[in-house]
């Protein structure tokens, strides 16, 4: 008997294809591949997660490339066990670097790094040209004084006013008890008067009158005599108007014009308005309780901004016809640590009053006078260390004028009053870079555009903008010299703007 055993077939087969692989959420691509891409398990968080025909898949929770994947939270394996890292660190694989896109600088060269690329962004920062009315335009191109004038026998008193400078191009200096005027047009000096009276006192104040009193001259000495003079009827033919004394003995402190009316600020805390036109003592007003050390009449001429040696600064305003100063306008206070000597009304923005204070102080305030308050607050603080000894707003951009006096060390902060303590310690002065020296600052950002140190070798006391609002005049009684400076320009026509309202107009 035999076993029939099946035969195999000597014909060849083809193998069936292989099954073409159906998509699942499962795989990186829905398209079809002979070679399955391969994931790295550890390149994101993976979630167990219900197919659609009901099994659960291992899915990934995001969908990343498989050569430079993005490092999760928790690294796995690594850094899990202290076996792990100490494994790691050995083969360098415990760094920050590891799975990352861009390499970290290491920390000892993060400064290095820093410098390198604002040193390099500095390159591609190109600031924008300066204005040609601007003083960094003029004087921080220039650092050279125009003129110099000798001075002799200037008072010694750093709050005195030994110059101003007429509306006409004229300025008038105090040496001593002569008065001298200088027509900057072609140079003539004249002696104007001498104060030989006795018991006069120094000639600590001079000032020019305003519009349609250009040429009349206000003087004030340290003993309370004002006079004022008229300069405009030629050399030798100069007249005295009037002549007032204060009976009190006291010293004028200030002196400001407008119009006909002289405003007189006494070291007694009171506030006198003398009218040329009938030489009388219209009103008088007793508010300071100090030294009144600054006096400035807003340009229209509606306030008058009044200071003392204690750091109070008044705002009185009396827009309603009635007499300024009158009972009951008294307005709100604003407050120094120091003395006030400088008082500048801004003459682009009517409202803004800036006010700068001496020892032991050294500050810059900006104050609207539109927005009265119970507590008035500064809408710009500028804190220097530095006596601020006069200030300017310049007519043609937004930037602020400073002459300064000694530097020294900043006052503790306080709470409550910001009244004027004056420590009873001695001044000790520092040298620094403001010491004796004239400044620009930029409104309203504050920035300091130029610090010129080498303007006096002593303290600027007193300075004097030209009726052009170009030049300013700095006065240094140590030197008892006067200089001439070209801070600003006008502003020219090809800066202005061009506007649809220039091309059309309105029938």
């Amino acid at each position: 008997m035999s076993l029939d055993l099946p035969t195999p077939s000597c014909s060849t087969e083809t193998p069936l294809p292989p099954r073409k692989r159906v998509a699942s959420y499962a795989s990186v691509s829905k398209f079809s591949s002979s070679k399955r891409r391969r994931m790295s398990m550890f390149s994101g968080e993976l979630d167990l997660q219900e197919d659609i025909g009901g099994g659960n898949t291992l899915r990934p929770s995001n969908s990343v490339d498989r050569f430079v994947p993005s490092r999760p939270k928790n690294s796995i394996p690594l850094n899990v066990t202290p076996r792990t890292n100490r494994i790691s660190r050995q083969f360098g694989l415990a760094d920050n670097r590891v799975l990352n896109y861009k390499e970290s600088a290491p920390e000892e060269d993060s400064k290095m790094y820093g410098m390198l690329r604002r040193s390099v962004a500095s390159l591609f920062n190109i600031p924008p040209p300066a204005r040609a009315s601007s003083v960094a335009s003029n004087l921080t191109s220039r650092q050279q004084c125009m003129m110099v004038l000798d001075g002799p026998g200037m008072s010694k008193d750093p709050l005195a006013t030994p110059i101003t400078w007429s509306l006409d191009n004229r300025i008038a200096v105090a040496c001593g008890n002569d008065v001298f005027y200088q027509n900057l047009e072609n140079r003539a000096v004249s002696r104007l008067c001498s104060l030989t009276l006795p018991d006069t006192g120094q000639l600590d104040h001079v000032h020019w009158g305003g519009t349609g009193w250009e040429q009349k001259l206000a003087l004030g000495t340290s003993r309370g005599i004002m006079q004022v003079w008229d300069a405009g009827r030629g050399p030798g033919k100069d007249a005295l108007l009037c002549m007032w004394r204060e009976e009190k003995s006291s010293g004028v402190g200030a002196l400001a014009w407008n119009k006909q009316v002289v405003a007189v600020g006494l070291k007694d805390g009171s506030i006198s308005l003398l009218d040329v036109r009938c030489a009388q003592e219209t009103r008088r007003v007793s508010v300071h309780k100090g030294k009144v050390i600054g006096l400035k009449w807003k340009l229209d001429g509606s306030m008058i901004a009044s200071s003392d040696d204690l750091g109070i600064v008044h705002i009185w305003d009396k827009r309603t016809g009635k007499e300024l100063l009158d009972a009951g306008t008294q307005g709100s206070k604003m407050r120094h640590r120091g003395p006030v000597k400088a008082l500048a009304w801004c003459p682009w923005k009517s409202d803004l009053l800036a006010t700068g204070s001496t020892y032991p102080e050294g500050t810059i305030r900006v104050w609207s006078s539109s927005s009265p308050s119970a507590l008035p607050t500064p809408i710009l603080t500028i804190p220097l260390d530095t006596s601020v000894m006069s200030l300017h707003w310049s007519p043609h951009c937004k930037e602020l004028l400073s002459t300064h006096g000694s530097s020294f060390p900043p006052l503790p902060p306080t709470r409550g009053s910001a009244a004027v303590t004056v420590p009873p310690a001695p001044l000790k002065v520092l040298s620094t870079s403001l010491t004796n020296s004239l400044c620009v600052h930029d409104y309203p950002s504050g920035k300091r555009l130029l610090n010129l140190t080498s303007a006096h070798m002593g303290p600027v006391t007193h300075s004097c903008l030209a009726p052009d609002g170009e030049d300013v005049f700095t006065v240094c009684p140590r030197e008892e010299t006067i200089k001439k400076w070209h801070v600003w320009s006008k502003r020219s026509m090809n800066d202005k703007k061009e506007s649809a309202f220039d091309k059309w107009s309105i029938r």
